[in-house]
């Protein structure tokens, strides 16, 4: 029998033979690659590096085709250390279409690599002791270095590309120069000078990066630092459309001295001014597609006044510390603080607090969606920054008809107004907890009369019941345009009842209910319960409900007085004051006659229904 003797070797799979080819392939590119980068090298040290004075007027002849402003170079040297040269450019210059000096480069480093060569740009560009102009003429054009900037110019677009581009550029010790034409027409704005300028810029792929610190003139304050990261979109049409970035900025100003010299800059850009102020910021801002998209600042202000809008009042602190933050809607704003800490010139101090409000839609134009929160707010200084704010004339008007006061707790609150501004037709909530609380009463303006039945005299007309107000008083309250509930508790203060007694003002030494109310339309139905009362005039507990009468079309009194329903125990009272309490109800010759017949006289522990 013949034995067969095993294979020496067996033969290799596919899947090994494949592997085997995909790494000669790798090691023959791998090879090429560093022949390529070889070849690249001895080039570039063997070739262009001797002969760098020779390139000198094709590369002022490239700088000037790519930055589409005459470019002179005074004088190029190189150096071959190591793998990557560098090179040394000495007295650049750039001029505007005016033919002024718009930037001065005493001294300019430039490293070159392989692959920066392939891209046609550096590896590293560091200038030295630059004096640089930019300028915003009257068009709104701004030119940088002579370079128009603006989206519309060819030039423009194409050095901010090649500038976007370049892997790092770095600036030591320059000189900043900002002129704007367009600012103030009326008195126009000195250039503004920045020195001991250092920045960096470094760009990859899709995202920027850049820092620059620099000392404005003493005048405006101490050095500040800028910096800010990007990113352009994925199918971007070049690196330089930085309009289209998004990201974030942050700013750093240790030391302002008076910002009201901003708003030479600014008066005619923004419906700003900007005043007095002086202290310190930090702040960090989100750019969406090139817009400001919201912004956070970090406040320690003293002396700051700054008005918002043309026709508005100027927003004035005598010192304000803490955190503010808001954001630009389409059509709206959100707004917020806090820890924030501030007092007033008139006298108002806000010990710190948080408040967020929002407001969606221009008054006017289409319905405006207000949101209000916060906690530990005080009524007063709240007020007085809303009429400070841009929040549109029907919302100021409704804030002033309150002149609210005293300390929020806590506070949840939305109101919404029609297209055309009316108050009337605005719907609002509000729910929170309130102390030391003062709020002004408001009449209804609507007049009512009452007929008697039993005599058929028409009575003097009197207002009907308007909106309540008060003062001295603690509320949990929880109330919409329909109506409401409140828990209030009154301590040494008073009730305003426009509407309910000849003399509106009821003062307590101390008053606790529960009151609860509903509207429709034209009709309000008001309860409270579990009333204890006590003042000067009387001591008691009572339970009362008011709901407003029906409309009688047949009648010539077109509405009744209303309905009152009032019971309860007076464990003390002043015969005297009694009259005072009769409701308007009730026809005025039967509340005079109690006022003239009651003169003098105690009484406890009366029963009333």
């Amino acid at each position: 029998m013949t034995k067969v003797s095993p294979p020496l070797f067996t033969p290799a799979s596919p899947r090994l033979r494949w592997l085997a080819f995909s790494a000669r392939i790798a090691v023959w590119l791998l090879v090429a690659f560093w022949l390529v980068a070889g070849t690249a090298g001895v080039v570039l040290h063997g070739w262009i590096v001797p002969r760098i004075e020779e390139f000198r007027p094709r590369l002022e002849a490239v700088a000037t085709q790519a930055l589409g402003v005459p470019v002179r170079i005074g004088q190029i040297t190189a150096q071959s250390q190591g793998l990557i040269p560098s090179f040394e450019l000495r007295d650049i210059t750039l001029q505007d279409a005016a033919g002024r000096q718009a930037l001065l480069l005493p001294r300019v480093l430039v490293a070159l690599s392989a692959t920066s060569l392939l891209s046609s740009g550096f590896e590293q560009l560091v200038i030295d002791q630059p004096v640089l102009d930019i300028r915003r003429g009257l068009d709104g054009k701004i030119v940088v270095g002579g370079v128009d900037t603006s989206q519309g110019g060819t030039n423009g677009t194409a050095a901010a590309d090649w500038f976007f581009s370049q892997t790092e550029f770095a600036i030591k010790n320059g000189t900043l120069r900002w002129t704007d034409e367009l600012a103030n027409l009326s008195k126009p704005a000195p250039t503004l000078e920045l020195r001991q300028v250092d920045a960096v810029m470094r760009n990859s792929a899709r995202r920027h990066s850049f820092r620059m610190d620099a000392t404005p003139p003493s005048s405006w304050g101490d050095r500040f630092n800028l910096r800010g990261q990007f990113r352009q979109p994925l199918l971007a049409k070049g690196a330089g459309q930085w309009a289209d970035w998004s990201g974030q900025m942050y700013a750093e100003f240790s030391r302002i001295g008076d910002v009201s010299q901003i708003k030479q800059y600014v008066s005619n850009t923004f419906s700003i001014d900007p005043r007095s102020g002086s202290g310190s910021l930090r702040g960090w801002a989100d750019i969406n597609k090139g817009q400001l998209g919201g912004a956070t600042i970090d406040i320690a202000m003293q002396g700051v006044n700054v008005q918002l809008g043309k026709t508005l009042q100027p927003l004035a602190f005598t010192s304000v510390m803490g955190r503010v933050s808001g954001q630009l809607l389409a059509d709206g704003f959100e707004f917020a603080t806090q820890d924030v800490r501030f007092d007033t010139p008139d006298g108002l101090q806000w010990p710190g607090g948080n408040l967020a409000m929002s407001s969606v839609g221009t008054a006017g134009q289409a319905e405006q969606k207000n949101t209000l929160k916060g906690d530990k707010l005080d009524l007063a200084a709240v007020a007085q920054i809303a009429d400070r704010l841009p929040l549109g004339t029907a919302t100021h008007a409704l804030i002033a008809s309150f002149a609210p006061k005293g300390l929020v707790e806590t506070l949840e609150a939305r109101w919404q107004l029609p297209k055309n501004g009316d108050l009337a037709a605005m719907t609002y909530s509000a729910k929170g907890r309130v102390t030391g609380l003062e709020v002004a009463a408001l009449p209804s303006g609507v007049l009512r009369s009452h007929v008697s039945q039993t005599t058929g005299l028409q009575g003097a007309p009197h207002q009907q019941p308007g909106r309540p107000g008060i003062s001295g008083g603690a509320a949990d309250f929880d109330i919409n345009q329909t109506g409401g509930k409140a828990l209030v508790n009154i301590n040494q203060g008073h009730l305003d009842l426009p509407g309910v007694f000849e003399d509106q003002r009821v003062l307590f030494d101390k008053l606790a209910m529960d009151t609860r109310w509903t509207r429709t339309q034209d009709k309000l139905d008001i309860q409270l319960k579990n009333i204890r009362f006590s003042a000067a005039d009387a001591e008691g507990t009572a339970d009362a409900s008011w709901r407003s009468g029906e409309s009688k079309p047949e009648s010539k009194d077109d509405t009744s007085l209303g309905f009152l329903d009032l019971k309860g125990v007076l464990s003390r009272g002043n015969g005297a004051r009694v009259h005072r309490y009769l409701p308007l109800v009730l026809a005025e010759p039967v509340r005079h006659y109690v006022r003239d017949a009651v003169v003098q006289g105690e009484v406890s522990e009366v029963k009333f229904v």
